[in-house]
């Protein structure tokens, strides 16, 4: 019996250029953020709402409706999504907080590889009255190991006084950063303070934490840094910026504004930033948690970037500028930021529109986060309007490290084979945009990979993940170090061994294989093997082969592996088992289901030599 393997192997490689995205990314992870499951009160002085889906409350936290009896309206600042209900302090002056604590395990694959970004963000504010105490509200994040201790604390801390400017309204605020291994779950806090006399006016709304895969570096760490991500052109809450009420999107090609063929962007969208306001300045900022990247900040190895676009109209004088600064890990303002902009109206020769201006430098010593703050100065008369803009603003961190090597069947890191196709994780390991190669090739986009000096054939290339084929002359260890764009990773030590067999599955860890029953069709739990019938995989991690392997060769005709091999399926072993390279990296192996064999989703075992692949590995038989 044979398989055809030439789309099957297509498909194994091409989708080995990405890590599975588990159940915990990409989505809201609170639950009830926005306050819309349960009950609310109908006015301010109604009783608390006792029970709130998803939270444990203190104090009088509670929730209450959009348009009641003396609480916040459609039409007051705030989210632009906003449903019907939103928390507040409750009809108490007493503190008021919500927690809730959410499992995040099912995410440990990409936790553990440090290659998780997390944003945490919601709407803070008030519903009237006085707000003197308004900046010691706030909404916390603790980042917890399993056994419940915090390993990092994420804040995003109410707004200040002067950037309220509003009788009543929800302001975002929201931080990003990265996060730290061991992470198993975590501990929101949304915190209403201590209300004034007569009730506790503070308030919330649309709370969300996600988690995502994203790099530290060799990225734009700014969200929406051009205006265009939903945002309504006006004043209003702009996406990922901390601001005051007053900071806002402008269209281009709008009544007086920048037009598309003014100087600026030359891939500009349809919007950018601006101040519309009387006040003499007005902002917005960023701040991001980089701490992961201790090791490399304290070794002087990390650079950042700045840049963005700021112009005015054409004869006025007022102007925008982002400032770059750095804390430590107590908060603490640190020497060592910079500043880009502004764009004056000498240097504009009192033309209309934008001009670039950047900045480079070397991230200091002992810091563990950036605030980018873009500020807008009202230099015209006290009559008009601040009328300045600014555009596609990009921060950056730049460095190259290895955070782990993993088989790349099994997503399991451990000891290498020579001729095992492994994946290395890290940061700034290749282009933001992966690539694949065509078969393996050295050196693809510009990236290298040695192991003991010995340079890697590459499969795909980003700047988190690298796929490769481990050198055949790789010897007892192995120091494996990636170069790209003129900087060179620490070299990361990996153990050799024999063979470390790894089965390709549909999710690259434990679950379905990728498996071919005997009817050249994928097998399945709506298409399992019949008992007696033949299964066809492919693994990696086999070990030397005859003939001899050569890096990055094309196999023509299967070789044969040196250690001897048996496959397990269901506990029964698989018969007239056939196993071999058929590809740089990579085995295929076919074999006939016993009749013995139990029926339904059962587990896969291969062993090559003395080692035996993960557990967890399935394929399905009637």
């Amino acid at each position: 019996m044979s398989v055809s393997r030439l789309g099957t192997i297509s498909l194994l490689v091409t989708a080995m250029g990405s890590s599975c995205f588990s159940q915990v990314l990409n989505r809201n992870l609170v639950v009830n953020g926005d306050a819309e499951q349960g009950s609310a009160a109908q006015n301010a002085t109604d009783a608390q709402v006792a029970s709130i889906p998803g939270w444990t409350t203190s104090g009088g936290f509670s929730v209450g409706s959009y348009g009641g009896g003396s609480f916040l309206v459609a039409g007051d600042y705030g989210p632009v999504n906003r449903g019907t209900k939103f928390f507040y302090g409750g009809p108490g002056e007493a503190r008021a907080s919500a927690v809730q604590t959410i499992d995040v395990s099912g995410g440990v694959t990409d936790l553990d590889a440090g290659r998780v970004k997390y944003s945490l963000a919601g709407y803070l504010g008030l519903i009237g009255g006085s707000y003197d105490a308004i900046a010691q509200i706030n909404l916390k994040a603790e980042f917890q190991d399993a056994a419940g201790v915090t390993l990092f604390t994420a804040i995003a801390a109410g707004p200040s006084t002067d950037e309220v400017n509003i009788p009543a309204g929800l302001l975002l605020r929201t931080v990003s950063g990265f996060l730290p291994a061991n992470v198993r779950k975590v501990k929101v806090t949304i915190d209403l303070a201590t209300g004034q006399s007569g009730g506790n006016n503070y308030a919330a709304d649309n709370i969300s934490l996600t988690l995502s895969t994203d790099s530290v570096f060799g990225v734009n760490l700014l969200v929406n840094g051009n205006g265009e991500t939903a945002a309504p052109v006006g004043p209003g809450p702009v996406a990922g910026w901390n601001s005051d009420t007053e900071f806002a999107v402008g269209a281009y090609d709008d009544y007086k504004m920048p037009a598309k063929t003014d100087p600026g962007p030359t891939d500009r969208g349809n919007s950018f930033f601006q101040c519309p306001t009387s006040h003499s300045e007005c902002h917005g900022f960023q701040r991001i948690d980089f701490s992961t990247s201790t090791k490399l900040v304290d070794a002087g190895r990390v650079s950042y970037s700045v840049s963005g676009w700021f112009g005015d109209a054409a004869s006025y004088p007022d102007t925008a500028e982002a400032d770059v600064t750095f804390y430590d890990a107590a908060g603490k303002a640190m020497a060592g930021g910079s500043s880009v902009g502004p764009v004056t109206q000498a240097d504009r020769g009192n033309e209309r529109g934008l001009w670039q201006r950047s900045a480079t430098g070397t991230v200091p010593s002992e810091a563990r986060s950036v605030e980018v703050n873009l500020a807008f100065h009202k230099l015209g008369p006290v009559t008009d309007n601040l009328d300045a803009y600014a555009d596609s603003l990009t921060f950056q961190l730049d460095a190259i490290q290895i955070t782990t090597v993993v088989n790349a069947a099994t997503s399991q890191p451990g000891a290498a084979v020579a001729g095992e196709f492994i994946s290395i994780y890290g940061s700034g390991l290749g282009p933001v945009a992966g690539v694949l190669a065509r078969g393996t090739e050295k050196g693809l986009s510009g990236v290298r990979v040695t192991f003991n000096g010995i340079e890697a054939y590459l499969q795909y290339v980003s700047a988190t993940q690298v796929n490769a084929v481990a050198p055949y002359g790789v010897g007892s260890k192995a120091d494996v170090i990636v170069q790209y764009g003129g900087k060179t990773s620490d070299a990361f030590p990996v153990a050799t061994t024999d063979a470390s067999p790894g089965i390709f599955t549909q999710q690259y860890g434990g679950g379905p294989a990728w498996v071919v029953n005997d009817a050249a069709t994928f097998n399945s739990s709506t298409n399992p093997v019949a008992r007696g019938g033949y299964i066809t995989f492919w693994a990696t991690g086999q070990g030397l082969v005859d003939p001899a392997g050569l890096d990055g060769e094309i196999v023509v005709t299967p070789k044969t592996l040196r250690l001897p091999v048996k496959v397990i399926v269901g506990g029964v072993e698989l018969q007239n088992v056939w196993a071999g390279l058929i590809y740089t990296g990579e085995i295929q192996v076919q074999g006939q289901v016993a009749s013995g064999t139990p029926t339904g989703d059962v587990e896969l075992l291969v062993t090559i030599g003395t080692a035996t692949s993960r557990r967890g590995v399935t394929v399905s038989v009637k």
